[in-house]
């Protein structure tokens, strides 16, 4: 890996920063399709509301509530790999912990990059 782990960056669910380091294609195949779903929609909804991301829970359904723990519980186990889904969904994570979460998951999966990234090529 190229970064080290200072340089990972973290989600912050249940009360602790959780490191995210780079996905891998196992974890994207299923990752980078949600989250094509899951970010138009979220924006949809924070412009909706003025980006008032407190009113987001009324635009999620079961199923995209169960999109955003896939997200991040996969996200999870690229550093925890032992973390099961069971053990995850039994976490007290709150809804917007889990919103928050899809920038830095979306950069770790490749879809996102930072200005530093980017050298101009």
């Amino acid at each position: 890996m190229d970064h080290s782990a200072a340089d990972t960056p973290t989600i912050a669910l249940a009360g602790r920063d959780w490191p995210v380091p780079r996905l891998t294609p196992r974890q994207n195949r299923v990752i980078v399709p949600i989250l094509l779903d899951l970010i138009p929609r979220v924006v949809q909804a924070r412009a909706q509301d003025g980006g008032d991301l407190a009113q987001l829970a009324r635009f999620l359904d079961a199923a995209t509530y169960d999109q955003l723990v896939t997200v991040a519980h996969l996200a999870l186990t690229r550093a925890h790999a032992a973390l099961t889904r069971d053990e995850f969904e039994e976490m007290p994570v709150e809804t917007l912990e889990l919103v928050m979460a899809l920038g830095t998951i979306a950069k770790q999966a490749g879809l996102v990059r930072d200005r530093r990234d980017d050298h101009g090529g």
